[in-house]
C-alpha cells in the first residue's frame, strides 16, 4: 500500500533492461499489464508483467551475463532495480505457451480480458478443437468488424497437476473499452452461426471446461 507510483517507476527502470534485452534478440517483449476487475484489498494481485521470448531455450537464459547487465545501468536505474523487493511482492510466477493467435494488423491492445480454464483429465483433444475450430471464427469475425483487436489461446506449462485451479486461458484484446460490449460479441456470433441458439452454443462450449475466472486489465507500459 501507498508504492503505487514508485513501483511503476521501479518498472521503468526494469524496462531498460528488457529493452536492452529485446536489441539483443534475447526477448521478443515485455510489458507490464494492471488489474482493474477483479479489485479490492483481497484481490490476489494489481500487475502482471510479463516476458515473450522465441522459444524454450530463449527461456532458460534470460538471467545470463546478469552481473554485467546491472553494471550499465545508470546508477538512478540500478539503485531502483537492486531495490524492487521493497516496492512490491512478487505473487508468483508461471510459464505460459502460445497455441493460436489472430489479430487485426497494427495491434494496440490498450485492454484484455483473460479467462481462466480448467479442463477436466481426458478433455484436452475435445477443449482444442473447440476453441480453434467452433469459436476462433467468431473471434476472427469480431475483429473483422472492429469490435476486437485480437485473441490469443495459451496453456499454461509450469506449474502442473490436477491441485493447480487452472490449466489454459484465452485473452481477448481490445484497442477500447466500449469495444468489451458483448452485444456486439453476438452479432458475429449471429453472423457465423446463423440461428444457432444460445443454448446449444453453451452446452457445446461448457461441455469442454469449467471456467475458474475473469480477469480484466490495462495496458501500461513495455518494450519497443
Amino acid at each position: 500500500p501507498g508504492m503505487y507510483d514508485k513501483y511503476l517507476e521501479c518498472e521503468k527502470a526494469w524496462k531498460t533492461i528488457h529493452q536492452n534485452r529485446k536489441a539483443q534478440g534475447k526477448i521478443k517483449d515485455w510489458w507490464v499489464e494492471e488489474v482493474m476487475f477483479p479489485s479490492g484489498t483481497n484481490a490476489e494481485y494489481g500487475f502482471l508483467t510479463i516476458v515473450s521470448v522465441k522459444d524454450w531455450d530463449a527461456g532458460g537464459h534470460l538471467w545470463d551475463n546478469w552481473e554485467a547487465e546491472q553494471k550499465a545501468l545508470p546508477a538512478n536505474i540500478k539503485s531502483l532495480v537492486e531495490n524492487t523487493n521493497s516496492y512490491r511482492d512478487r505473487v508468483k510466477s508461471e510459464i505460459w505457451r502460445e497455441v493460436d493467435f489472430i489479430a487485426k494488423k497494427d495491434l494496440k491492445a490498450n485492454y484484455v480480458v483473460e479467462n481462466f480454464f480448467k479442463v477436466p483429465p481426458g478433455g484436452w483433444d475435445d477443449y482444442m478443437e473447440m476453441e480453434t475450430r467452433f469459436v476462433k471464427p467468431v473471434h476472427q469475425k469480431n475483429i473483422d468488424l472492429g469490435n476486437r483487436a485480437g485473441w490469443l489461446l495459451t496453456v499454461m506449462i509450469s506449474p502442473q497437476g490436477q491441485d493447480q485451479p487452472y490449466d489454459c486461458s484465452t485473452v481477448d484484446l481490445y484497442g477500447k473499452w466500449e469495444d468489451m460490449d458483448n452485444e456486439q460479441d453476438g452479432k458475429a456470433w449471429e453472423a457465423i452461426y446463423p440461428g444457432m441458439s444460445d443454448a446449444h452454443v453453451g452446452k457445446r462450449i461448457e461441455a469442454t471446461r469449467t471456467l475458474v475466472r475473469s480477469e480484466i486489465r490495462r495496458w501500461v507500459m513495455g518494450t519497443e
